[in-house]
């Protein structure tokens, strides 16, 4: 019998013993029932309700191995309930059976639908008591003007829930204040505590993001409105989307913020609090950082600079550049790149080599490689059709040799219909073919050189069909000339540009 045990511990309960207890309880459990001891996976200090933690995967992924799978109760598994659902699915689907040793949760005995059906319900619940608990306690603290969230720059820990100002990062805070309202911009600010060597709030470099910040969630050196004294808590939630399992932020209404004044905590003057904001929304136009307008060039955020890896951007009319060099002045040897130059090799190398037939007819033998690595594990379905059959054997034979008792013919149907039930699964792993599928890339493709046929500026879909082929591109520089080396989500593909960023010679 080949046997797992998965083990998790959540962030609101740091205790790494709690890991060696539940993997006690599923090492014992395998004992009583004489089975080897099982392989572990684990999790440590993260929330059930996430998907990505790296110890779940990797016990899904190596799921077809083994014939059970041990956890002390079902919550450690997973605490939302439609993923606990669809585990057990595919872990049923398997042919693995999973124990919760603690709950009784057995996915071995027909009611186990409704025990996980409740149990995953139950684990829901209890984060969203958990949820409602904790915001209320830090409700309590925000309104006694106690820290309820992370620590800001230009402050230190003085206890439990309170802050003192740190006085050496005060300085600094005093400092870009005072600079911006003399008239240098973020951007110039950054480059200049960059290049004093002042560390940044995370202890790196500092950028223009870090200071300007954003005044709609009150975040940043210029925009948080602690460092005038004014608490601000409640401003947003994180919700679960319910597809994708993403955390994404939501803003609250105003009349829900709790806002608490803290004289004692101001680093600046509310002169020059006032005098920042109204630099901040007169310098602020339509079409500016965080209106949410697209990229209007092609390759907007798809090149990287091959000598920090930093994004490349739009630094003037003509050129894309190292977003670090320009806002934070710390790359050593920056790209610049030509924006028409590069738009037009990009397109020609692409038209050239990636959407030619060869290249198509390589793409299609890799994806049909990867769909069948993929196709579902028959290994499992299969020993369970040789068991049937050998159960069904033995009755038969039996049968021939005249035991016949009340039972027979009940255990001959059951015997029967396993074979029938793994039978049905070989045969519904064996119809996934490859071939239904692959058509499709030839239409994916011609669509993509459909959209690439307008590379008009401010053209969305051709700079979707762009990304969708080559993902990012690191510019570099070899013996005078512009390298793009293009790390596509399958392949690896070198454009060589010589000058004027024309391409010359492609590889896959």
């Amino acid at each position: 019998m080949r046997v797992a045990a998965y083990a998790r511990y959540s962030s609101d309960a740091q205790r790494e013993a709690s890991l060696e207890d539940q993997l006690r309880n599923c090492r014992a459990y395998a004992t009583r029932e004489g089975w080897r001891a099982p392989e572990v996976f684990t999790d440590a200090a993260i929330s059930g309700a996430r998907q990505d933690r790296p110890g779940y995967r990797a016990l899904l992924e190596a799921a077809h191995r083994f014939d059970v799978i041990l956890v002390d109760d079902l919550s450690r598994l997973s605490r939302d309930s439609v993923e606990c659902q669809q585990a057990v699915r595919r872990l049923t689907f398997a042919g693995v059976r999973l124990i919760g040793v603690s709950d009784g949760v057995d996915t071995g005995r027909k009611s186990h639908k409704a025990d996980v059906g409740l149990r995953g319900l139950m684990s829901e619940l209890y984060l969203d008591d958990l949820a409602e608990k904790t915001h209320r306690g830090q409700a309590g603290r925000a309104l006694a003007g106690a820290s309820a969230g992370g620590l800001p720059y230009g402050y230190q820990v003085a206890g439990v829930g309170e802050r003192a100002i740190d006085e050496a990062e005060a300085a600094v805070v005093r400092r870009i204040y005072a600079d911006f309202i003399a008239g240098r911009s973020p951007r110039e600010i950054a480059k200049a505590l960059n290049a004093e060597g002042v560390p940044s709030p995370r202890g790196g470099t500092w950028a223009l993001t870090a200071i300007r910040g954003d005044p709609r969630r009150g975040i940043g050196i210029l925009a948080n409105p602690i460092y005038v004294g004014r608490q601000i808590w409640n401003r947003s939630r994180w919700v679960k989307h319910p597809e994708t399992g993403r955390r994404i932020r939501q803003e609250r209404p105003e009349s829900e913020w709790v806002v608490t004044e803290c004289p004692e905590l101001a680093i600046v003057t509310p002169e020059q609090w006032e005098a920042a904001q109204q630099l901040i929304n007169g310098r602020k136009r339509p079409g500016t950082a965080n209106s949410g307008r697209p990229p209007r060039h092609l390759l907007s955020g798809l090149l990287r600079c091959g000598c920090c890896g930093g994004p490349l951007v739009v630094v003037d009319r003509y050129r894309y550049g190292c977003a670090r060099a320009k806002d934070r002045g710390t790359c050593r040897e920056p790209v610049h790149v030509p924006i028409r130059d590069a738009e037009a090799a990009m397109l020609a190398g692409i038209r050239e080599q990636l959407l030619s037939d060869d290249a198509f007819q390589r793409f299609q033998r890799a994806v049909k490689a990867a769909l069948q690595r993929q196709a579902p594990d028959t290994a499992a379905a299969r020993r369970r059709l040789q068991g049937a059959q050998r159960e069904r054997d033995n009755i038969m034979a039996a049968i021939r040799q005249g035991i016949i008792t009340p039972s027979t013919k009940a255990a001959l149907q059951a015997a029967e219909a396993a074979v029938a039930d793994a039978e049905r699964e070989i045969a519904a792993a064996a119809a996934v073919e490859p071939a239904r599928i692959l058509p499709r890339a030839r239409e994916r493709y011609q669509a993509l050189v459909a959209d690439l046929g307008n590379r008009a500026r401010g053209n969305t879909r051709a700079r979707e069909a762009v990304a969708t082929l080559i993902g990012t591109a690191t510019v570099t520089k070899e013996n005078g000339d512009l390298v793009a080396e293009i790390a596509a989500s399958r392949s690896q593909i070198t454009v060589v540009a010589g000058a004027g960023f024309e391409p010359a010679t492609f590889g896959l």
